[in-house]
């Protein structure tokens, strides 16, 4: 006589077909020393029971008015018990290979990941590996093994969503490394960021995921940067460079820019000459070039920053004043003070590719991370244009404080600080709904505005009280204010 299974869990309840000779009229079918139940004659050559509890390994025999058969070794499996994984978590799409720990796993069948199912290999009895099955959406699922002994306890494996990249900011930085940078997307819990295969320091993702700040490597040349989660990897839109830093100051009363080697601190050469009273400047991402806004001859210089010299001089409207360049760098936007629009210059041709109607005096222009909006202040009509990158038309206008003058985003884009001069004060909007949700009093006629690279603070200039006010931005309070030179108009974070 022979059966097949020859195992099943203690708990018993395995069904064993019984195969032999002159087994018709059973009577009895015996696990040890314990009865079978449910036993069925199939035919004279075979029988079918269940199995009783037991455990270890028993001796089964059948036995029928001819007498009792050979005996033959059935094997209780104790059942499994799940400890630990490999990984816990892993892309949404599947494909990883981890190695499950626990007891009892010799006869694993199968593994389940929430709804669905993987196929084992068996390394011993304490360790198993497989490969994780495509998921069906991100989140936490279940995971249990199941072998001859039965069917594991659960323990907990997440599928991570793909983590994309939107935005990249600044573009160029020094090869010494050290330079603050700011990544926007989705997907970016538990990020890590490399350069060019070299790892960013002090990276930090906000709660949400869909921002981070980090500290750039050393290098040279070109970087492409890649952040990497346990959902896979992405690449930012465009390569960072490394390059010797510079900073331009546009110079009204000479028509120049002078520029500054920011490692020494020193001007370096000679002046470059633009237009007539020079206001706004601007960078492309890769920082090759610089858009320069001559508020005096209705022009844009453009400057190559290798060369240090003008290369193109682009006619626009009159009193063109502030400017600002996509983070693709393929669209530079100029306010014209004087009037009620906004140029949009095709960075490829240096060639207007049109004009953008906004409020009264249009006076700062920035654009928001993820490059799909303008936002620009209207000196004359106390209220900010939201411009569509996409469509270059006006999609919202929001009513701010008196006499705006700059706007600054938040890392995550999530919202714009403005400082209205006229008002002493700093509207907060809203970017998802281009509504005003707190205003801020701060110093008297408030300029320039930025964001700490965490964006828990914004630090705002008061040219008329010769102050910087300091804001809490969670509580959307003042909670400094430092006194600092005559007549504050401009500043930046680091």
């Amino acid at each position: 006589m022979s059966m097949s299974p020859n195992q099943g869990p203690t708990a018993g309840g395995t069904l064993v077909t019984f195969t032999g000779t002159n087994l018709a009229g059973t009577s009895a079918v015996m696990f040890g020393t314990k009865p079978a139940s449910s036993i069925a004659q199939v035919s004279p050559t075979q029988v079918t029971a269940v199995s009783p509890a037991g455990a270890g390994t028993v001796q089964v025999t059948v036995a029928t008015a001819g007498g009792t058969s050979n005996a033959v070794p059935f094997h209780y499996i104790g059942p499994p018990f799940l400890c630990s994984l490999s990984a816990a978590s892993g892309p949404l799409g599947g494909g990883s290979v981890i190695t499950l720990y626990g007891t009892e796993l010799f006869t694993a069948t199968s593994v389940r990941f929430g709804t669905r199912t993987a196929v084992p290999t068996v390394l011993t009895d304490r360790q198993i590996t497989v490969t994780v099955p495509a998921g069906t959406a991100a989140g936490t699922v279940a995971v249990s093994v199941t072998t001859a002994g039965g069917t594991s306890n659960a323990t907990t494996y997440t599928y991570v969503g793909a983590p994309t990249v939107t935005g990249f900011s600044p573009m160029l930085g020094s090869p010494s490394g050290g330079t603050a940078f700011t990544l926007t997307g989705t997907n970016l819990t538990g990020a890590q960021v490399t350069f060019s295969g070299v790892p960013a320091t002090s990276v930090t993702v906000n709660a949400a995921g869909t921002s981070l700040t980090g500290t750039t490597p050393a290098g040279t040349g070109q970087a492409t940067v890649e952040v990497t989660t346990a959902g896979g990897t992405a690449s930012a839109p465009s390569r960072f460079t490394y390059t010797l830093q510079r900073a331009y100051v546009t110079n009204t009363g000479s028509g120049t820019v002078s520029v500054i080697d920011t490692a020494t601190s020193t001007v370096t050469g000679t002046p470059i000459t633009v237009g007539s009273n020079p206001r706004g400047v601007a960078f492309t991402p890769d920082g090759a070039h610089a858009y320069v806004a001559n508020n005096g001859s209705a022009t844009v210089s453009v400057i190559v920053t290798g060369a240090g010299a003008v290369t193109s001089t682009i006619p626009v409207a009159a009193t063109p004043h502030g400017v600002a360049v996509t983070p693709a760098g393929t669209r530079a936007y100029v306010s014209h003070n004087g009037s009620t629009s906004l140029s949009v210059i095709d960075t490829a041709t240096n060639t207007v590719l049109t004009s953008i109607t906004v409020g009264s005096n249009p006076y700062g222009v920035t654009v928001a991370p993820d490059g799909a909006r303008v936002y620009v202040t209207n000196q004359g009509s106390n209220s900010v244009s939201v411009i569509s990158t996409a469509t270059n038309t006006v999609t919202g206008t929001v009513p701010v404080g008196g006499s705006p003058r700059w706007v600054a985003f938040a890392p995550d884009g999530a919202r714009a600080y403005v400082t209205n001069s006229g008002s002493g004060t700093v509207s907060v909007i809203d970017t998802a709904t281009n509504t005003v949700t707190g205003t801020i009093p701060v110093g008297t006629t408030p300029y320039g505005v930025a964001f700490t690279t965490d964006g828990t603070h914004a630090y705002v200039a008061n040219q008329g009280s010769n102050t910087v006010s300091v804001i809490d931005t969670t509580t959307n309070t003042v909670t400094g204010t430092l006194a600092v030179g005559t007549g504050p108009f401009a500043l930046a974070t680091a």
